[in-house]
């Protein structure tokens, strides 16, 4: 049975490609100290490329249409440019949807179908293993993540 990429549910399309995986720092994950006395982290996971993502779908006998593959690409690109674990950062939910919509937008001169804003918060949730809590001045953050311009 072959299923389309696009009429899975976020749940299923991030298990498929590999991203629902709790966060876990490369072993040995390594610590130096900032001049604010702040320990940071140099170590960020390895997040699966073009043809581990084809590998990964092929597998599982899951059709994924070209434009769908690069979307996925592009959003996996975005996550290894700008989003970066650290202890003491944060970031509003909103800001980082409207940077990825932004940076799609820059690399294919179009909106993402795929990774809407649901798909989106799914996969950000599950490939850093956090949830979402609400700030009282900022509205809704990822704790635990920073966005890197």
């Amino acid at each position: 049975m072959v299923i389309s990429i696009s009429a899975m549910k976020s749940s299923e399309v991030s298990k498929t490609f590999g991203i629902n995986q709790p966060y876990a720092f490369p072993l040995p994950a390594q610590q130096t100290p900032s001049s604010t006395d702040i320990v940071l982290f140099e170590g960020y996971p390895d997040i699966p490329k073009g043809s581990e993502l084809e590998k990964n779908y092929n597998n599982l006998g899951i059709e994924v249409s070209s434009e769908e593959l690069n979307e996925l690409k592009t959003f996996q690109e975005f996550l290894s440019r700008h989003v970066k674990p650290h202890a003491v950062c944060d970031v509003q939910c909103m800001l980082l949807w409207a940077e990825w919509v932004r940076f799609y937008r820059k690399q294919t001169k179009k909106v993402p179908d795929l990774i809407l804003e649901k798909e989106f918060r799914d996969l950000i949730i599950n490939q850093f293993d956090l949830s979402v809590t609400e700030d009282d001045f900022r509205g809704y953050i990822y704790p635990g993540i920073k966005y890197v311009p």
